[in-house]
């Protein structure tokens, strides 16, 4: 009878203990930014021509030489191509975009940046239902979203 209450007050133990490792780990879920139809047109105006991956990394890294910064992208994961809005805007820190078709993979994403400190400037699910973001430092964040707010793109939401 000893070494089966034992056994258990070590079970409960190793129960309890369980979910106070679980609590560390910081999982943030994210609602996409409300992006406003009524300045579709205007936005529609300023993209870039769709391109590959490859392309448009190059098209980000001449657009930079030049002043301008990638500030919304949209991606389609029925031809694997990106466009995206540049404007006059030189960034002091890093910044990272990325584009998903899975919505775990997408969070799993927004955890790691945000624990790198880059914070979501905008998420957004286009009409091919994959997941684009941007993500910049703290400092750079109010110029971005000042631009991004002109564009009718909202910001994020995260639930923590």
């Amino acid at each position: 009878m000893t070494t089966l209450s034992g056994w258990i007050v070590l079970t409960l133990a190793l129960i309890a203990f369980i979910p106070a490792q679980a609590k560390d780990e910081v999982v943030r879920l994210s609602y996409p930014s409300k992006v406003e139809s009524s300045k579709g047109k205007e936005r529609e105006k300023l993209f870039s021509p769709w391109m590959t991956g490859e392309s448009m990394r190059s098209f980000i890294d001449d657009k930079r030489t030049k002043g301008e910064q990638i500030v919304f992208v949209e991606y389609n994961n029925t031809n694997g191509q990106s466009r995206g809005i540049f404007v006059k805007l030189k960034l002091s820190g890093p910044f990272s975009r990325y584009s998903f078709t899975n919505e775990a993979a997408m969070e799993e994403k927004l955890n790691n940046e945000i624990k790198a400190g880059l914070q979501p400037a905008f998420i957004s699910r286009n009409t091919s239902g994959a997941y684009s973001m941007l993500f910049v430092s703290p400092g750079d964040m109010t110029a971005v979203r000042a631009e991004l707010t002109k564009l009718g793109v909202g910001e994020p939401r995260l639930k923590k």
